[in-house]
């Protein structure tokens, strides 16, 4: 295999795990009950950012043109979700700290400065292959565990699957992430729980 063959095979055409999930992101996603199949809900053109961050003073930055140096990305997401048992969407949005420990894993932590308990609590470890295909480490959240698999289908696509099994949950998450370009911005609504990769 040439280098040129290899190096495109990366991580949809990146070097790094880091600078391919950084910029703004378009989703959507579908919640299934495992057992009979049935929808849960859905979040539809809903928005995700990975953009560099500065911990010391919680801000975010754009890095449009730059390749990420910073071994932390700070994820936002946002949008409405339209629950099954529900005609009213609601909005929510979700923040994470991805920090980066090489070119194909990330620990993820909780993303919530006015939270002490929670902020920067360990969630789970994301560790793809060079291909972008793989999974995140397990969380049990008291009796219910979480986890995901990821797979890169292009260097402007990829897709997360969230497997929940417990005694209080049984269901899954499918999110489809398309790139709709490398810049960050977005407003903080409404906080929530869960759903990052």
């Amino acid at each position: 295999m040439t280098s040129i063959t290899s190096a495109l095979k990366r991580i949809g055409g990146q070097p790094s795990l880091q600078i391919y999930l950084q910029g703004r992101w378009l989703f959507n996603r579908t919640m299934i009950h495992t057992d009979n199949g049935s929808s849960l809900g859905s979040v539809n053109n809903a928005t995700a950012v990975f953009s560099t961050i500065d911990v010391n003073t919680s801000t975010s930055t754009s890095t449009s043109t730059t390749p990420a140096s910073d071994p932390q990305l700070l994820y936002r997401e946002e949008g409405n979700v339209l629950f099954s048992s529900t005609s009213n969407p609601l909005p929510f949005y979700r923040e994470y700290l991805y920090t980066f420990k090489s070119t194909t894993s990330a620990d993820v932590s909780f993303w919530r400065p006015g939270n002490t308990e929670e902020h920067m609590k360990f969630f789970h470890t994301l560790q793809v292959t060079e291909e972008g295909v793989g999974a995140t480490s397990e969380h049990l959240c008291i009796d219910d565990l979480y986890k995901a698999t990821i797979r890169v289908a292009s260097e402007s696509m990829f897709s997360a699957t969230w497997v929940v099994d417990g005694p209080n949950k049984n269901y899954s998450i499918t999110t489809t992430f398309t790139r709709q370009d490398k810049t960050t911005e977005g407003n903080i609504k409404q906080e929530g729980d869960g759903g990052a990769l």
